[in-house]
């Protein structure tokens, strides 16, 4: 991080040198931020939990043991936290994994991030608008983990090992569970452009 070697960084932060952990947030809340916003949906909770995390890594770093990035050690701070806020709500269904695999249609799900209005036409932003829409009301019906797979590998790009290690499951359960939200995206968009190649 910053240039300078990861043993030396940690040393700091364990020293709880303040520059060493202004880096810290600096390098890392964007990330801890998403990762929280993906779960809880909310602007302010989330910023909450982002402190939280924070907090929570400063207070515990001694307990580091580096087996993992510190990125990584701290995004898993923040998925235990915001799963705790999570557990307060209603219980989550389960999505099935039916839908047949569709490169086109995983390639829209897959940037379901970064819609933006192209200007093109009023009718073609109407339709961008109406698929992010979707596809964001379909990914708040994911359980917790699934959603949290979902923004770490594909729309973060965290390994499957680092997810694994963010969320404390197995590289297999990320494999499965990645390909369960896939296949469900892809079953939603399916639903939405009715097989016709736009929004019906």
């Amino acid at each position: 991080m910053s240039g300078q070697s990861s043993d030396n960084f940690i040393e700091r932060l364990r020293a709880r040198e303040h520059e060493a952990f202004n880096r810290l947030v600096m390098d890392c809340h964007t990330s801890v931020y998403r990762l929280a916003y993906r779960l809880l949906r909310n602007a302010d909770d989330a910023q909450d939990v982002a402190q939280e995390s924070f907090l929570a890594a400063y207070e515990g770093i001694g307990g580091f043991q580096q087996r993992a990035s510190i990125k990584t050690w701290l995004l898993s701070i923040t998925y235990r936290k915001a799963v705790d806020r999570v557990r307060k709500r209603a219980e989550e269904s389960h999505i099935g994994s039916d839908a047949l695999d569709d490169a086109g249609l995983w390639k829209i799900a897959q940037s379901v991030e970064s819609f933006t209005d192209w200007g093109v036409n009023p009718e073609q932003s109407f339709s961008n608008n109406q698929i992010k829409d979707h596809l964001q009301a379909a990914l708040n019906k994911l359980p917790a983990q699934s959603k949290a797979v979902f923004e770490l590998r594909d729309l973060q790009g965290f390994s499957s090992k680092e997810t694994s290690d963010i969320l404390g499951i197995n590289e297999g359960a990320v494999r499965v569970r990645l390909h369960r939200v896939r296949q469900f995206l892809m079953s939603e968009l399916q639903t939405l452009f009715g097989g016709k190649g736009r929004p019906r």
